[in-house]
């Protein structure tokens, strides 16, 4: 029975030895990171990986979940006109983004799963509505702009600063003005 308990120990410390090496490749490298080197870093052996993690794609979703979790939980803040709450809202999410390269990879590939993304876009389809409800009173966004429009728009942020080589915060934070130019009502 002891023995048991020290295996099982052994495989928990090796599980989160895992984790962490991955997040970390996955936060600075992005979806092609090398798996060996995932396991090269925890200090452990590529079977031992796919022992935790039979696919790539489950250890991305361990990686990945929490923050994911973090930006479904994002939302405008309070009592602030929806250009303004739109506002707040990017540019707080793009900040948490660009620091997963995963992540953005994620949601701009729709990998590892269509239903990430569909679960995302649901969310950012919300926050688009709060904004077009408030904007009903404000008239701060266009007058064409949907619920949808708003969500397309984030996720295609989310593309430019993956195609940015240096996601500097001065030039993620003009793109997210100029988008935000194009919702504003003139």
């Amino acid at each position: 029975m002891t023995g048991d308990r020290r295996q099982r120990r052994d495989a928990a410390a090796n599980r989160e030895r895992i984790l962490v090496a991955a997040q970390d490749a996955f936060r600075r490298t992005g979806m092609t990171v090398d798996m060996r080197a995932v396991a090269a870093a925890a200090g452990v052996g590529i079977g031992t990986l796919y022992r935790h993690f039979p696919t790539r794609e489950d250890l991305v979703r361990a990686v990945t979940g929490t923050d994911l979790a973090s930006l479904a939980g994002g939302a405008l803040p309070p009592h602030v006109c929806a250009i303004d709450g739109l506002g707040a809202f990017f540019r707080t999410a793009i900040a948490h983004l660009t620091a997963n390269k995963a992540l953005v990879d994620l949601l701009t590939d729709g990998s590892p799963s269509d239903e990430d993304l569909e679960r995302c876009l649901i969310h950012l389809t919300a926050i688009g509505q709060d904004a077009v409800d408030r904007s009903r009173a404000d008239h701060t966004l266009a007058a064409d702009v949907t619920a949808h429009d708003i969500a397309y728009r984030f996720l295609g942020l989310i593309r430019i600063v993956q195609l940015m080589p240096d996601a500097e915060p001065e030039a993620v934070a003009h793109q997210v003005d100029l988008t935000l130019r194009g919702l504003a009502s003139h």
